[in-house]
């Protein structure tokens, strides 16, 4: 039986089979995809006008009230993330009197589950309800959280037990984060696919923003356990608002072997349809070197620019830079020649922090540098999103966190030890000279592309 799907082509509805649809260039474009907007029930010409038109086309995934519920939960526990976030660090900062070292255990303490789970994780959520998954998770989150901010409140928290609540609320990201990548694919078309990464990337940016400004007077304060409980709240409330997601069926492809080779099969998928091993290259050094940064932010305003009060206002402006670049994207032109561009100015941003002692300039070149990285790693993430079929998009979205999340704790840790033997400094300029050489590589290598 032939699979049929309307789809708005200028004013004109066209209609294609599956069997057309899989003579196009984009490869994802022809897996059958259960998120479309027949599946979805709703017919192509029923989309608010203004959103056909360019301006329009960043916001077009809200017009899905799945989409809605997804963003307002996002929203609302991302924002708790931040202040629990920022938080916890300088939960450890003060705990450990302010060693870098410790600093980058925490980080690998809070990451490394997505690196040994998140193949794991993305197995799942190619066979197991999604939304199931992601509500699970957010339970597990709410109970670590809630202790997390009893033994704060209470003064009996110590460095190790940090570590190991950590530890465990790693875990339950590990678990969500493939899920909830599927979701927000799974609730709208799939022409409106880029509008949903890129919102959702603005999403969780724009929270980076809010986060750190809600968290600087409890950080100031000393209220960290508060911070702690306003995320265990949050959580609860993300995850209210998911469980209202009425999703299409998800029929899970039928697949006798073993976990093992499902994980197996994920990755063959990944090679098979370009770019998708290039785009999980990339994000793997931008993590390791890059984002991983952040893990001596508060360290190098204690000791360069001896203003420790800084450090959540610095996070505030990343965020602002992140929500911009996160906007920008639906603007803008997704090939790996770009990002490798983006890549170089990211990695010059790096350095002109590391190299600065003028907290205004530190502030200016964070801002930046959340820009261009959020750009570049929305554009990747639409990128695979699009190439891949949704009977793999777990396991394919495992192997993206993996490289973004998976390897932030070994990136922080490398860069903790690096710190606490040849300075802050200096370990920050090696990390800028890295993302600076390997941008440049990649926009040589795809500048005909």
């Amino acid at each position: 039986m032939e699979t049929r799907r309307a789809r708005r082509e200028g004013g004109t509805v066209v209609v294609k089979t599956h069997v057309e649809e899989s003579l196009g260039a984009n490869p994802g474009d022809a897996a059958l995809n259960p998120a479309d907007s027949v599946a979805m029930g709703v017919p192509a010409a029923s989309s608010p006008g203004w959103l056909e038109t360019s301006r329009g086309l960043p916001f077009r995934a809200l017009s899905h009230r799945p989409y809605r519920l997804l963003m307002g939960a996002f929203l609302v526990n991302q924002t708790g993330f931040w202040i629990s976030h920022l938080s916890l660090q300088q939960l450890m900062v003060d705990l450990t009197g302010n060693d870098p070292m410790m600093v980058g255990v925490l980080f690998f303490a809070l990451f490394i589950p997505a690196f040994l789970l998140a193949p794991i994780a993305g197995v799942v959520a190619d066979r197991f309800d999604r939304k199931r998954i992601v509500l699970t998770s957010y339970a597990a989150i709410v109970t670590v959280s809630a202790t997390l901010a009893g033994l704060t409140i209470a003064g009996v928290i110590t460095p190790e037990m940090v570590l190991g609540l950590s530890l465990l609320m790693g875990i339950g990201f590990s678990f969500a984060g493939p899920a909830n990548m599927a979701i927000a694919a799974n609730s709208v078309p799939f022409d409106d696919l880029p509008s949903a990464v890129s919102l959702q990337s603005v999403a969780n940016n724009g929270t980076r923003v809010f986060g750190p400004v809600l968290a600087a007077p409890l950080v100031a304060s000393g209220a960290l356990g508060v911070s702690f409980g306003i995320y265990s709240a949050a959580a609860a409330i993300g995850a209210l608002l998911i469980s209202r997601i009425h999703l299409p069926p998800f029929e899970p492809e039928v697949d006798d072997t073993g976990i093992f080779a499902r994980m197996a099969n994920g990755f063959e998928h990944a090679r098979e349809r370009h770019p998708s091993m290039p785009v999980l290259v990339i994000v793997a050094v931008l993590s390791i070197f890059g984002a991983s940064h952040v893990a001596l932010i508060p360290v190098f305003n204690e000791e360069v620019l001896g203003m420790r009060e800084l450090f959540p206002w610095m996070m505030a402006l990343t965020g602002v830079g992140a929500l911009a670049g996160s906007l920008v994207t639906s603007y803008g032109i997704r090939s790996l020649r770009a990002v490798g561009v983006q890549t170089v100015l990211y990695g010059l941003c790096i350095g002109a922090f590391a190299t600065t002692k003028d907290w205004r300039i530190a502030l200016a070149t964070q801002m930046l540098s959340g820009f261009f990285f959020f750009w570049l790693m929305t554009n990747l993430q639409t990128v695979i999103q699009q190439a891949v079929d949704d009977s793999k998009r777990g396991r394919v979205m495992s192997l993206f966190q993996v490289c973004w999340a998976g390897l932030l704790p070994f990136g922080g840790l490398g860069l903790g030890v690096t710190a606490s033997r040849i300075g802050v400094v200096p370990t920050l300029e090696g990390a800028a000279a890295v993302c600076l050489t390997f941008g440049l590589a990649v926009a040589v290598r795809y500048w005909r592309a």
